[in-house]
């Protein structure tokens, strides 16, 4: 009789440690793309207008103008209205070749308090699916440009209109062009729930509208 106690009991226990891992593992499901939001700002509007035929531009730093050697990367910054916590981020690029991904922290000691994410080192895909862990919510994300497609013919211009005096000109780096970025989270255990019983109340209105 213990034996058989024992035996269920065990059996019981694996199932609910199999059911959470099942719950624990399931894919989760995106959320909305926070880009759209109501209040979402960028340094370049055109990456998070929604629209892939419109194309933004990375701006390098101020007073990077005229950098002798190579010149510093060019970035855009996406600013949220409220902290969310990014899961993914979709960008859509014609000529990314390699960049990074930074979010802030939000410490109040600094205006910026920015923490790499993520490295892309070779980009062979359009759009650019990134999968992210980070541990903190932010309101702040900056996209650098470290290489282009385009950087070649931008060196070989700069020392074209050197007159072939372009040894101090050093690898230059094109601006990234983007025609979207979009960034998700996942959604709620709530939100999934309201959704399936929209779901079921818009199929049972149907199958009403079906019979009459």
């Amino acid at each position: 009789m213990i034996y058989r106690f024992t035996a269920f009991f065990s059996l019981f226990c694996f199932a609910i440690i199999f059911s959470g891992c099942a719950a624990l593992f399931s894919e989760q499901e995106w959320s909305e793309n926070y880009a759209l939001m109501e209040g979402v700002q960028a340094t370049s509007p055109q990456m998070i207008d929604g629209k892939l035929n419109t194309i933004g531009e990375t701006t390098f730093p101020a007073g990077s103008q005229g950098f002798i050697g190579a010149n510093p990367a060019s970035q855009v910054v996406i600013t949220l209205p409220e902290k969310r916590t990014i899961r993914r981020i979709v960008v859509h690029s014609d000529n990314l070749s390699e960049f990074d991904i930074y979010a802030d922290k939000g410490s109040i000691a600094v205006d910026a308090d920015w923490q790499l994410i993520k490295d892309v080192r070779s980009v062979k895909e359009n759009p650019i699916k990134i999968s992210l862990l980070i541990p903190f919510p932010t309101d702040r994300i900056r996209l650098r440009v470290l290489g282009t497609r385009d950087d070649a013919l931008l060196s070989r211009q700069e020392r074209a209109r050197s007159g072939g005096r372009g040894w101090n000109i050093g690898s230059r780096r094109a601006v990234g062009k983007i025609r979207e970025i979009e960034l998700y989270g996942y959604k709620t255990a709530e939100q999934v729930e309201e959704e399936q019983a929209t779901d079921k109340r818009d199929k049972e209105l149907d199958e009403l509208l079906d019979l009459e």
